[in-house]
C-alpha cells in the first residue's frame, strides 16, 4: 500500500511544479514596474536626510529656545541646585515657551506658503517631487522668519557681521550682501540672543549671591565654618523664589522680551 502512495505521489508533483511556476511572476517584471517615485537618486536621499539632520539646529538656533533654556539653566545654577530641575524637564519647559512665543511666526510662516502646500502635496517623502515641494515651501516661509530674526537681532551685531562679511567673502557675494540676508541675521540673532540671556542671568544670580554672601559671613562669625553655608542659603534662596512667584516673572518676562 505504501508502495502505490510513494508511486501516486512521484507522478503528481511534476504538474504541482509546473503549475506554481506558472502562478508565479516573475521578479524581475515587478521591479522594472516599480513607479520612479519610488527610487528616488542619491542625491534626493542625501538632501533629505540632510535636512532632516540638520532640523533640530535649527529650531534650537532661529527660535527663542537658544535664550529660554540658557536662562533656565543660569537659574538653575544660581540656586545652587544642578540637578532639580533636569535637563529634561529644562527642555520641555524652553520647548513649550518656545511654541507659544514663535505661534505667530509660525502662523505667518504656514499662510504665506499655504498654497503651495495645498496645491501640490507630495505623495512620497524621498521622491524627486518632495525635495521639490520642500523647496517651494521654503522660499515662500522664509519671509515671516527673515521679519522674526530682524527684529531681534542687534543693529550692531547686524553691521559687524556685514562689515566682516566683506572683508572675507570672495569678491562676486560682496556686491550684493545686505544686512537682512540670512547669511548676516543667523549669527546676528544668535550673538544678541546669548547677549541677551547673559545679561537677564546677570539679574538673577545678584540676589541670591547676595544671599550667599550674607549666610557666608553670618556662619563665619558665630565660628560655624564646618557647617556648609549652602545648606542654610538653599532654603532661603527656595523661600525667595516662591515669595515673588519667580518662575510666572520669568517665564512673562522672557516670553515679552521677543519682539
Amino acid at each position: 500500500m505504501l508502495k502505490w502512495i510513494f508511486c501516486l505521489l512521484l507522478l503528481i508533483s511534476p504538474q504541482l511544479q509546473a503549475q506554481s511556476a506558472k502562478a508565479a511572476p516573475a521578479p524581475t517584471s515587478q521591479l522594472s514596474d516599480l513607479p520612479e517615485s519610488n527610487n528616488p537618486s542619491m542625491v534626493t536621499k542625501l538632501a533629505v536626510l540632510a535636512g532632516l539632520s540638520l532640523l533640530p539646529f535649527a529650531i534650537m538656533l532661529l527660535t527663542s529656545f537658544m535664550k529660554i533654556v540658557v536662562v533656565l539653566s543660569l537659574l538653575r545654577n544660581a540656586l545652587g541646585v544642578q540637578q532639580t530641575p533636569p535637563n529634561q524637564v529644562l527642555n520641555g519647559i524652553a520647548l513649550l515657551i518656545t511654541l507659544y512665543v514663535m505661534f505667530p511666526t509660525g502662523l505667518l510662516m504656514y499662510q504665506a506658503a499655504e498654497g503651495v502646500i495645498k496645491t501640490n502635496p507630495p505623495t512620497d517623502v524621498l521622491s524627486n517631487k518632495a525635495a521639490v515641494f520642500v523647496v517651494d515651501v521654503v522660499d515662500k516661509a522664509k519671509e515671516p522668519l527673515r521679519d522674526f530674526l530682524q527684529r531681534n537681532s542687534s543693529a550692531k551685531h547686524m553691521q559687524s557681521f556685514l562689515t566682516l562679511a566683506t572683508r572675507m567673502f570672495p569678491e562676486p557675494f560682496k556686491k550684493d550682501l545686505k544686512s537682512n540676508d540670512f547669511i548676516i541675521l543667523i549669527p546676528s540673532f544668535i550673538t544678541s540672543q546669548l547677549k541677551t540671556a547673559f545679561e537677564i542671568g546677570v539679574l538673577i544670580y545678584l540676589p541670591f549671591f547676595v544671599i550667599d554672601l550674607v549666610v557666608s559671613n553670618i556662619l563665619l562669625a558665630m565660628g560655624m565654618m564646618m557647617l556648609s553655608p549652602l545648606t542654610i542659603a538653599l532654603p532661603i534662596k527656595l523661600l525667595l523664589l516662591v515669595m515673588v512667584d519667580g518662575w510666572t516673572v520669568l517665564v512673562q518676562g522672557l516670553a515679552v522680551s521677543f519682539r
